[in-house]
Order: structure tokens, then C-alpha cells, then sequence
């Protein structure tokens, strides 16, 4: 079915509320999650496959490993990265500001692409950043890159295979993300490597064109879970207003 942008944002948004997203955390997830879908990286479609591990698992533990003062080492109770991914990147940013550079890597999550969202808003707030994950199997997995400069808009997404395709051992289960004050600290991420097969390349132009005709022409979600979404939202809806109906019942006038 086909819905407005601000329809799909405003829906997600109550529905990962009623799943217990925090107040702060379910407007981030859902801002991710509309951004994928929005610059035609099928968000919708990724939230759909998730969702019922969002419903029935419980908020995962989110701890630091390691600080050293330079890198952040932090582990995820195997959730999603809507659950933590907008901290992670807070924190790259916030190092960045405090010595120049910040890198947090944040092992055991999953759904690592929806990060591409927050990492807008970090430019946007005049970070540089990039992030970079696997994904695939251990031996055969893809690179994922995305880098976002500061007061740009959108990012370049790119998806590489390293050495040409060849076998090897790859974190599947990590996000690394680089924030710093000099764009020239970022690792380079040029399409031109030698030693690395460039599968696709997505630029911020691109991602405009997108965007664009997202905003014109809406987005088209399954109407499953578009049903799904509206359910969960219509849960927390309900809840509240039996909340408020009790609450009213119950209260008596001072001057009484």
C-alpha cells in the first residue's frame, strides 16, 4: 500500500513506542528505519523481517569492554542496532569534539544498516563520521562503508568485496564507527581500490534523487505490515486511554 513519509514516520514511531523503545530512543529508531526507506535502501522491508524479534525480546544490556581513552570497545546482548546504534554514534561524536578523534566498536548487533540514518544527523550537527560492518557469512562476507562529512546532507554508502572475492575471516556481528574533527583523519573510501572489489556505490546525489521522490511520491509498504505496525501502534493507544479513563475515575476534587 501506499503511504506518505510523514504517515510511515508517525506510525513507526508509536509502534516501537508500544514495544518499549524509550521516550528519545523509539523517535531515533524510527527516524533510521523511515531514512532507509526513504533514499530507496528498503527500511520497510528490514523492519518487517525484525520486527517480530523486536516484540518478543527484551531490551539487550548494552556494556563497555574497554576504554582506553581512545577507543570504545562496547558489547550488545545480540539486539538490534535500533536498540544502541544512535548512543554508539553519540559517543564517536562526542569523543571527536573532546580529543579529535572518537571510534567505538559495538559487537554482538544486528541490523547494522539502519545506522546509515543517524549517521546524517551527525553530519548534519557538523561531525565528520563513517561507519563500517560485514554482512554475509564469516567467509564469504561483503564491506559495507559509509561516510558522511560534516554540514553535508547525505552520505556515500559503498559495498565491497575484499580481494577480489577471495575467502576470508570477517566480523559479521560488529559496527565500527570513526568520528573526528579533520575529514583528513577518515580513512579514504575512494571506488578506485586495487585490492578490493566495489560491488555498489550509492552517492549523496543520489540519495537526493531518492529522497525526492519519496517526498513527492510517498513510499510503498506491504499492507502486512503496515497491518502489523498499526496493531502494535493501536496496543499503546488503547492502553493509555483505559490509563487515562482509571486515573480520571478515580481522582476527586480538592475542594470536595
Amino acid at each position: 500500500m501506499h503511504v506518505s513519509l510523514n504517515e510511515f514516520t508517525s506510525t513507526c514511531r508509536r509502534a516501537l513506542d508500544s514495544l518499549g523503545f524509550p521516550p528519545g530512543e523509539y523517535e531515533d529508531a524510527a527516524d533510521m528505519v523511515v531514512w532507509l526507506e526513504q533514499h530507496g535502501l528498503g527500511g520497510a522491508r528490514l523492519l518487517g523481517e525484525i520486527l517480530p524479534r523486536l516484540a518478543e525480546n527484551r531490551w539487550p544490556a548494552l556494556t563497555v569492554t574497554h576504554d582506553d581513552g581512545g577507543c570504545v570497545m562496547m558489547q550488545m546482548d545480540h539486539g538490534s542496532i535500533l536498540h544502541g546504534g544512535s548512543l554508539a554514534a553519540d559517543l564517536a561524536c562526542t569523543r571527536a569534539l573532546a580529543s579529535g578523534l572518537g571510534l567505538v566498536r559495538l559487537h554482538g548487533c544486528s541490523d547494522r544498516s539502519f545506522i546509515l540514518g543517524y549517521l546524517a544527523r551527525c553530519a548534519r550537527r557538523g561531525h565528520h563520521i563513517a561507519a563500517f560492518w560485514c554482512t554475509g557469512e564469516p567467509r564469504r562476507a561483503v564491506q559495507n562503508v559509509a561516510v558522511a562529512l560534516a554540514d553535508a546532507r547525505l552520505p556515500v554508502f559503498r559495498r565491497f568485496r575484499a580481494d577480489g572475492g577471495g575467502e576470508q575471516e570477517a566480523d559479521t556481528d560488529t559496527l565500527t564507527l570513526m568520528a573526528t574533527r579533520d575529514f583528513a583523519m577518515l580513512p579514504a573510501a575512494s571506488d578506485e581500490h586495487t585490492d578490493m572489489e566495489l560491488l555498489e556505490m550509492v552517492t549523496a546525489e543520489e540519495f537526493e534523487a531518492r529522497s525526492r521522490r519519496a517526498w513527492d511520491q510517498g513510499v510503498e509498504i506491504d499492507a502486512s505490515l503496515w497491518r502489523d505496525l498499526s496493531a502494535i501502534r493501536d496496543r499503546r493507544l488503547v492502553a493509555a486511554s483505559e490509563e487515562s479513563r482509571q486515573r480520571g475515575a478515580g481522582e476527586t476534587n480538592p475542594a470536595d
